[in-house]
Order: structure tokens, then sequence, then C-alpha cells
């Protein structure tokens, strides 16, 4: 995948004017067609990676790889060659059948999340390039774009302000605040400062609430802010629930009493 950012990282330490530099943009005319098309190729789409498509019989045989199915799998056969039971061999491979659903069930939900955070990036956000205000897809949003923004837009990608006219951003979905924060285009001196005292920032899928404002882009797709969630939701693995906590206890009892029988 293209890079999505640009070296620097600290935006909210540097004035518009160093912004606009690194960026290599004048904000008063914008990208031209021509250099948004090949900042395209250099960064990528702006959009969101959710995890590669896994056809739903691999997906259901992998929940076999766990320790737990693995033992019970291992009792039934044992069970079957020993005592011939074939009830005690139904119910641990049944067992097997019922965590598998289960591990599938709490993967989707997580899958479900992410396809959330991707489809609030289906949207038409409004830039400003070659010196002309259009529309454009979300998705075709580079770093160095301006975007222009008012109350009731969604912030296509992250982007140090430039303009904040009585400007307030919902960023409920980063930083947990249910009130929207006041922006401004003032430098902050702390590298460290977070998220929701960087008030010279827009992130993506927040909510402008009031004003207006314009942005100089600085992140795209994976490598913003909202980005950083999807990765993690993409690599963290699915704790188990507390019923599938409680099979995993019964199906140690039941392998017990089958592998004494």
């Amino acid at each position: 995948m293209p890079n999505q950012t640009t070296p620097a990282t600290n935006w909210h330490t540097l004035s518009i004017e160093a912004a606009a530099q690194q960026l290599d943009v004048n904000p008063a005319q914008g990208l031209s067609s021509t250099e948004a098309a090949q900042r395209v190729q250099q960064y990528g789409a702006n959009q969101l990676a959710g995890k590669q498509k896994e056809p739903g019989w691999q997906a259901f045989l992998r929940q076999y790889q766990d320790f737990m199915q693995i033992i019970l799998v291992g009792a039934a056969i044992i069970n079957q060659i020993f005592t011939g039971q074939w009830g005690t061999t139904l119910v641990l491979l049944g067992l097997t059948v019922l965590n598998a659903v289960m591990g599938l069930n709490q993967e989707s939900k997580a899958e479900a999340s992410l396809a959330a955070l991707a489809k609030m990036m289906k949207n038409i956000a409004r830039v400003r390039r070659d010196g002309q205000a259009i529309e454009v897809e979300a998705e075709q949003i580079v770093p160095g774009d301006i975007v222009l923004m008012e109350a009731g837009n969604r912030v296509p990608a992250d982007g140090r302000l430039l303009v904040a006219a009585t400007l307030e951003i919902e960023e409920a979905a980063l930083t947990g605040e249910s009130v929207a924060s006041p922006k401004d285009t003032d430098t902050i001196d702390s590298p460290e400062a977070p998220l929701g005292d960087r008030h010279c920032m827009a992130y993506m899928n927040t909510s402008v609430t009031r004003g207006r404002g314009e942005m100089i882009v600085t992140a795209t797709g994976m490598a913003t802010e909202m980005g950083h969630i999807a990765d993690l939701l993409n690599k963290t693995e699915v704790d188990k629930t507390p019923l599938q906590k409680q099979i995993d206890r019964l199906t140690i009892v039941i392998a017990s009493v089958a592998g004494l029988t």
C-alpha cells in the first residue's frame, strides 16, 4: 500500500505557513488537478483498509486451531476408538461446533465495527483545486488538499486548520468527549498534546457542528487517527465471551470423564 502520510508527525506544532510549505501547496490556490492525480498515485486512495475477505468454510475450520477445540476433537476420537460410545462422541463434537459458531459470531461483530468506520467515509467533500472550490469523492482527497468545511459536514481526512470561523467539531469517536470542541488556528507548543487538546487540527470522520473552516490535509486513509483505530480492529484478537470460557471449563471436565471411561 502506498504511504498515506508525510514525514512530519506533529502538525499541530507547525504554523500554517510551515505546514503549507512542507506539503508544497499554496492554500489560496490549492493543488492543481495534475498534482492531485499524482498524489493519489503516491499516497493511495483515502480509504480504510479491512481484513482480506475469508471464505466462510475457511473461517469455520480456523476455529479448530483453538487449543480447546483440539482437546475436544482428540477426546472424541479417543473415546470412540476405545469405548465406542457414540453418545459421548457426539456430545464432544457438538461442543466443537458450538465453540466454532460462537467464535465466528464474535469475529463478525469486530468486522461490523470496521465496516461501520469504512461506511462513514462514503461522502463528498469540497476542496480547493486550481483556485476553484469543487466537490470530489472523499476517497480522492490527498495530503496537501485544501478542504472547505461547514456545519453538517463530516471531516474527510486529518488536517491542520487554516481557517476556523466559530468552528466546532464533535470528536466523540476519537476522544470520547460528547461535547463539540471549539477550534482555532493557533499552534500548540507541546508535541505530546492529546488529540482532544489539538484545537488547530481536525480528524477524519469527526463532524462539524458549528461554523466553517478550511484545513490542509496532512494524512489520509490508514495514516489518519481513525485509520489507526481501524488497524487495531484488524489486528486485535477477539476475546472469548463468558459463555465460551464456561464451555472451555466444561470441555476439560467432559474430556477428563471421557478419558476415564
